[in-house]
């Protein structure tokens, strides 16, 4: 009955391990709608107006396709035409103060509803980043009394808000033009603790970081002793064991992932991620052979390199304005120690309770540590040789199938 209860949170343990998650979000454009995307930073504030096809030969008389795809080489002759236009039909003044927008040229977006044709402005000289904007809206309105305009604050670093086309701030219509975008709660603070949420959230939900911290927790309860695992019978030698191969790991990551993110270093992708899988490949095997042995730490610090690598990807991809480099590196790492602290505050503590158990060190160990060799095996198959293997899908299916029941 206790080895039962012993094993069973490694049962558990078992099961998670399997999990991997993959999703993704979309955000699609509707007819009938016209959209100004606002990108805020501590002295500038962009502005993107985006308009059908369709709705800018309404306005303009102009000829573009509609029905196939359409390149910027045949928007750019109506270019002195869009940018007057929305000019007469907008106005964006910070504080209520009026500024001058200016014109940074076109580009376009197929949708699955429509062809756009985006529209570029700048305001910069800002003083600080305003409170409040006063907007003047009525693009197409003259045209279309039923047409209205979406606004949506892409990026706002103060607001933890970034790459966001699903949240919208404000509607305008024919019958309010006017409106105020107020951004009182976007402070320095708040920032600060999104990219700290963000940073723990990401190495939590980053199952293969997880595995890696797992594969190292592993050995730290017990010694190997004439080729067999003994357990380790002080809580503080156990800790200790812990907290220096953890603080390799996190040195080791702080250094690249500051690197990569203000883009001193760069590494592939797929050199990145292919190494991080096999991390927990050569973790997980030193279980069954003595291959790191009195190198575990160098040999941590070394994959802890291309973690951080990887932690780095997820800033980049936000494209930070350079105006919050510096908080957005501390906040980041702030929060990737925080989750890291927390997934080893959650796993060690289960470790040393079961490592007196016999059949853990016969066997729950192994088990553990095979099932790691067998996940990121699979992941190091597909990042390296870059294919989609099909127990990926399965796998995803499985997790949606839980979340909805």
């Amino acid at each position: 009955m206790g080895d039962d209860m012993t094993m069973a949170p490694l049962r558990w343990l078992g099961l998670l391990l399997l999990l991997t998650v993959a999703s993704g979000t979309a955000h699609a454009h509707s007819l009938g709608q016209t959209y100004l995307y606002l990108s805020l930073s501590e002295s500038t504030l962009d502005a993107r107006f985006e308009i059908a096809a369709a709705d800018v030969n309404r306005a303009l008389g102009a000829t573009l396709p509609t029905t196939e795809k359409l390149t910027v080489e045949q928007v750019q002759p109506w270019a002195a035409a869009l940018e007057r236009y929305v000019r007469d039909h907008s106005s964006i003044r910070p504080e209520g103060r009026s500024v001058e927008m200016r014109f940074e040229g076109l580009s376009v977006r197929d949708t699955q509803t429509a062809q756009y044709v985006l529209v570029h402005f700048v305001i910069d000289g800002l003083a600080q980043p305003p409170q409040v904007v006063d907007i003047d809206y009525s693009v197409l309105f003259d045209e279309d009394p039923k047409q209205s305009g979406v606004l949506v604050v892409e990026n706002d670093w103060k607001s933890h808000t970034f790459a966001n086309e699903a949240g919208i701030s404000l509607v305008f219509k024919p019958s309010s033009r006017t409106q105020q975008l107020d951004l009182t709660g976007s402070t320095l603070l708040s920032g600060l603790l999104g990219m700290v949420h963000l940073g723990a959230e990401h190495i939590i939900e980053g199952i293969d970081h997880v595995l890696f911290l797992i594969a190292i927790l592993l050995p730290s309860v017990a010694r190997r002793e004439g080729g067999q695992w003994r357990f380790v019978p002080r809580f503080r030698t156990a800790l200790w064991n812990v907290a220096k191969i953890v603080t390799v790991f996190t040195i080791a990551h702080s250094i690249t992932l500051s690197l990569a993110a203000l883009e001193i270093l760069n590494v592939s992708s797929r050199v990145v991620e292919s190494v991080i899988a096999a991390s927990i490949v050569v973790a997980a095997l030193d279980v069954f052979y003595p291959i790191l042995g009195r190198r575990v730490a160098l040999v941590v610090f070394a994959f802890g390199l291309f973690h951080g690598a990887g932690f780095a990807g997820i800033i980049l991809d936000m494209d930070i304005h350079p105006d919050y480099t510096v908080w957005t590196l501390f906040g980041f790492n702030l929060g990737v120690e925080v989750g890291q602290l927390i997934i080893v505050c959650v796993i060690f503590p289960l470790l040393f309770i079961v490592r007196r158990n016999a059949y853990y060190l016969r066997y729950g160990m192994p088990a553990i540590a095979s099932v790691l060799v067998a996940i990121a095996s699979y992941w190091f198959i597909e990042r390296a040789l870059e294919v989609d293997l099909p127990a990926g899908e399965y796998a995803n299916w499985v997790i949606d199938t839980m979340r909805r029941t």
